[in-house]
């Protein structure tokens, strides 16, 4: 790339964000309506700027960018910082020249300057390992059922159109149902309440939301989006709830669907949540597997401190509890040093050695162990160079056990 014809910059003024919004259209296309959610964002984001939107401009044109969408993560009750890498887009003509490798040089370098924990994207496959990024996270699961075959359930409550004064109790209940989580998002009142007035959740189109009521208190809350291409009525978040309320939320949608002319109701939510259950009781079908979000992680000792109060309540209720060894995570290249004294963590740190080798990780794939996507025995099955020493294998199962995670959606 020829620093004399082009240059990487931000967007300032109203002509860039112009192009910017311009370019999305060449790129995706109008059906996709991905400018109205990057202009969404411009305009919406609570906390997002400008210096967030990353851009290559050739001779002022802008030819290349993606965006840097801040979020707040949960690992076992502890806050992470993360960094969602959107909007990835070069008009055709000038790809393969690195402009994206370069804009994905400074997204990292923005990533690490503001303290990110986690850089994210959900992006198309394969594409971002040259980056670091691995599947760590389940995306986009799925439930579907014929809408002929659902049953007629009594509708017992009461279903209305979600509205602005209903947020509070709306995040109770999500947060409700995210406790089943190892990971999940934070989703703070300005982020629902930028939701709600764009009535994007995400990805286009606009979600309609409801709240369902029981003895004049809400006791849960969907939202749904219609794809008449393919007679399908999409539910894209709801809360878990009990049998009853559940049924009635189905009949609902049943005769929604049914007004509408859809064949099918999509459920695009964790399959670890109630309602997703209750399809595949009623004949519903999960599709498997799912895709999965791409994860990197900006500095693996950063992020064993943030995790050191997990790993010592781990060690609390195991028989490691009085653990007393000088841990050595070997990522090949160097080490994760992890002092545990009498079941206490005392320091954590980087060595530039790679010789002991009883923990010998992958550190391409160590994040799904991390992150409780994958097992140890499963890695070790998977890849040969991901070798723990018998003597340790329980150890790394107590540390990083195997747990569901789920992320709502956060623009």
């Amino acid at each position: 790339m020829s620093e004399d014809s082009f240059a990487f910059c931000h967007l300032e003024t109203d002509e860039d964000i112009e192009q910017y919004l311009e370019l999305m259209r060449k790129v995706f296309g109008l059906d996709e309506s991905v400018d109205v959610l990057a202009r969404n964002l411009i305009n919406y984001h609570p906390i997002m700027t400008l210096e967030d939107h990353f851009v290559i401009k050739h001779h002022g044109k802008i030819v290349a960018c993606l965006n840097l969408i801040p979020m707040k993560w949960s690992i076992g009750g502890v806050a992470l910082k993360v960094a969602e890498m959107g909007m990835v887009a070069t008009l055709p003509e000038y790809r393969h020249r690195g402009l994206q490798r370069r804009l994905i040089g400074e997204f990292h370098k923005r990533v690490a300057d503001q303290g990110y924990d986690l850089s994210v994207i959900e992006g198309i496959p394969f594409f971002y390992r040259q980056f670091g990024y691995e599947y760590a996270i389940p995306l986009d699961e799925e439930t579907r059922v014929r809408i002929g075959q659902m049953p007629n359930y009594e509708l017992k409550h009461e279903i209305r159109l979600f509205d602005d004064k209903d947020i509070p109790r709306a995040m109770q209940l999500l947060k409700q149902t995210q406790k089943k989580f190892y990971i999940h998002s934070i989703r703070d009142e300005k982020i629902w309440k930028m939701q709600q007035k764009t009535h994007m959740a995400k990805d286009p189109p606009k979600f309609e939301g409801y709240t369902v009521k029981e003895n004049g208190e809400i006791v849960a809350y969907f939202r749904i989006v219609d794809n008449p291409k393919d007679k399908e009525l999409v539910l894209r978040e709801i809360t878990d709830a009990d049998q009853v309320v559940t049924q009635s939320i189905l009949r609902f949608l049943k005769d929604m669907g049914k007004n509408r002319g859809h064949e099918t109701l999509v459920a695009i939510d964790s399959h670890h949540n109630s309602f997703a259950e209750h399809l595949i009781s009623i004949g519903g079908v999960k599709r498997i597997p799912s895709y999965a979000w791409q994860i990197r992680v900006t500095d693996y000792v950063k992020m064993f401190r943030k995790m050191k109060q997990l790993f010592e309540k781990r060690l609390a209720t195991s028989t490691y509890k009085n653990l007393t060894e000088k841990l050595n995570f070997n990522f090949r290249r160097y080490t994760v040093q992890m002092i545990v004294e009498n079941g206490t963590i005392t320091d954590i740190q980087r060595l530039e050695t790679n010789e002991d080798r009883t923990i010998g990780l992958n550190p391409l794939v160590f994040i799904q162990l991390l992150l409780g996507y994958r097992s140890r025995d499963e890695l070790e099955m998977i890849y040969p160079d991901f070798r723990i020493r018998s003597s340790h294998k329980h150890l790394i199962d107590v540390l990083f056990p195997r747990l569901s995670s789920y992320i709502h959606a956060m623009f």
